[in-house]
């Protein structure tokens, strides 16, 4: 179940990482340092009201670097990729498994899956895993606000500040949605909805818990047991950063910039940290005493 939910986040590490959210990027010629933040795209931007050094680094820095700015002028575009006009979910896959995933939609989510016949079953899974986090986790719901990612874009933008994104909407929309046949993403929902319960019940924390603790050995340890695709991971990690990494050397050295991305880039054998320092910088991990936010403070 929790695969498609990594689909957003992303997560691939390296073990015996420090454990961080938050990095300093200096050295290889840069006349200031850059920072690297690890978001997790459903955690709602109160969550920086306990993190006072990522809201400093963030508001200190000269430009952003978020994986992607959305123009509203695109909606077209998100809709082009996320249905299925030829195509709809009853016939994708046989009664049974629809009305299990049905009831199961409904029961989450709170709303009629009949309604979203003609969305890509990978849209379909991502909202139940979604759903799923929240209601398994009492810290998550704590949060309020934005989504932290689109804090990060309208805040810059508030301030007038350079604002770049990693890939454009279609190429993030690609990835999302047209990676995997509609045949293959409806098998996936109906595994996931059925395994429901045996992934919940595994001891152990579970992934937002583990990010809010930066723990990012432990959600590699996850990632691995829940993946079953190396090529797939490919694809979303590994490919990405080396496409980004051009990128960021060129921008980092314009400019003090603080990047944002989903945490699973940072850590892993390609992962964002490595292949910044086999490029020469020295990245510094950013201990902050306030990062495991005080609940209370946060509501």
């Amino acid at each position: 179940m929790r695969r498609l939910l990594f689909i957003s986040l992303c997560l691939l590490s390296l073990s015996t990482q420090a454990q961080s959210l938050l990095w300093r990027i200096s050295g290889n010629g840069l006349a200031k340092p850059s920072y690297l933040f690890g978001t997790y795209h459903i955690l709602r931007d109160s969550y920086l009201k306990g993190d006072s050094l990522t809201r400093a680094h963030f508001e200190q820095a000269e430009g952003v670097v978020v994986e992607m700015v959305f123009d509203t002028t695109e909606r077209a575009k998100v809709i082009q990729f996320s249905t299925m006009p030829d195509n709809n979910l009853i016939r994708l896959i046989n009664a049974n498994d629809y009305k299990l995933v049905a009831d199961e939609f409904n029961a989450v989510t709170g709303q009629e899956l009949s309604f979203y016949n003609q969305i890509k079953p990978v849209i379909i899974a991502t909202a139940l895993s979604t759903a799923y986090a929240r209601r398994e986790s009492d810290t998550l719901t704590r949060f309020t606000g934005q989504p932290i990612d689109l804090f990060f874009v309208r805040q810059t933008q508030a301030a007038k500040k350079p604002l770049l994104g990693l890939e454009t909407l279609e190429e993030q929309l690609k990835l999302l949605y047209d990676r995997q046949p509609v045949e293959q993403q409806a098998n996936q929902l109906v595994q996931m909805v059925k395994h429901h319960n045996e992934t919940t019940t595994r001891k152990g924390p579970g992934l937002t818990d583990m990010y809010l603790k930066a723990n990012l050995d432990g959600m590699w340890d996850l990632f691995q047991r829940e993946s079953d695709s190396p090529a797939d991971l490919y694809k979303l990690v590994d490919d990405r950063n080396v496409r980004w990494m051009s990128q960021l050397r060129t921008i980092m050295a314009v400019r003090s910039t603080f990047i944002a991305v989903g945490a699973g880039h940072l850590p892993g054998p390609n992962g964002l940290l490595k292949l910044l320092r086999e490029a020469g910088y020295t990245v510094e991990a950013i201990r902050n005493k306030e990062a495991e936010p005080d609940l209370a403070r946060v509501k």
